[in-house]
């Protein structure tokens, strides 16, 4: 008997297991008919929630971002300073990544996979990071009482510069205490380039 889901869930259980395949299998064995035998659905599933394979990998993209931005705004943000929200900030990133390092792996073949068919999925990908980046700069500042002095959307380029270096460094070492280190670095250098509102 088919299972009849509505077409959200669909499309969450598709990419839900997408990042499984990928994440156990890399993305070059990330087809449409292991995806799908992965979320336990006929292959004709697939083409009714999405247009293209393509398409699916843009969700998984997105998906994982925004969880990553609900966790870090809903994360306990240290509103005394805007160096001490940044910290926190990174906190819980490195905590996330600590966590679950497979959804970090996943985004990274993803995009040199992409970059390797074609410039436009990379550039994509990298575009989500840099407004995610911007909203999360937008926030600290907003809960700090503090204004940016230089302009945002390059201290967005620099902070999710940032988190992919420090993203793989720890993937490379697992050295949570360095990644700590250079996560406060980063937060100072940041918090340099703002004032408080009321100065």
């Amino acid at each position: 008997m088919v299972r009849r889901i509505p077409l959200e869930q669909r499309r969450e259980e598709l990419v839900a297991a997408a990042i499984r395949v990928i994440s156990r299998d890399g993305v070059a064995k990330a087809t449409t008919r292991r995806i799908v035998a992965e979320a336990e659905m006929p292959l004709g599933a697939f083409h009714y929630a999405f247009a293209t394979q393509d398409e699916l990998m843009r969700a998984v993209v997105d998906t994982v971002t925004e969880q990553e931005r609900f966790a870090a705004q809903a994360g306990s943000w240290d509103a005394r300073s805007l160096e001490s929200a940044l910290r926190s900030g990174f906190e819980t990133y490195i905590g996330l990544l600590e966590a679950n390092p497979e959804r970090e792996l996943v985004l990274m073949e993803l995009a040199l996979f992409s970059r390797r068919h074609s410039a436009d999925g990379m550039r994509d990908q990298w575009s989500t990071y840099f407004e995610s980046a911007a909203e999360m700069l937008s926030y600290a500042a907003e809960l700090t009482g503090s204004e940016w002095t230089s302009p945002l959307d390059e201290l967005a380029r620099l902070l999710v510069a940032l988190l992919d270096g420090i993203t793989l460094a720890w993937l490379a070492d697992r050295d949570s205490a360095a990644a700590r280190r250079t996560a406060e670095f980063a937060a100072s250098g940041l918090a340099a380039h703002a004032r408080s509102i009321s100065d």
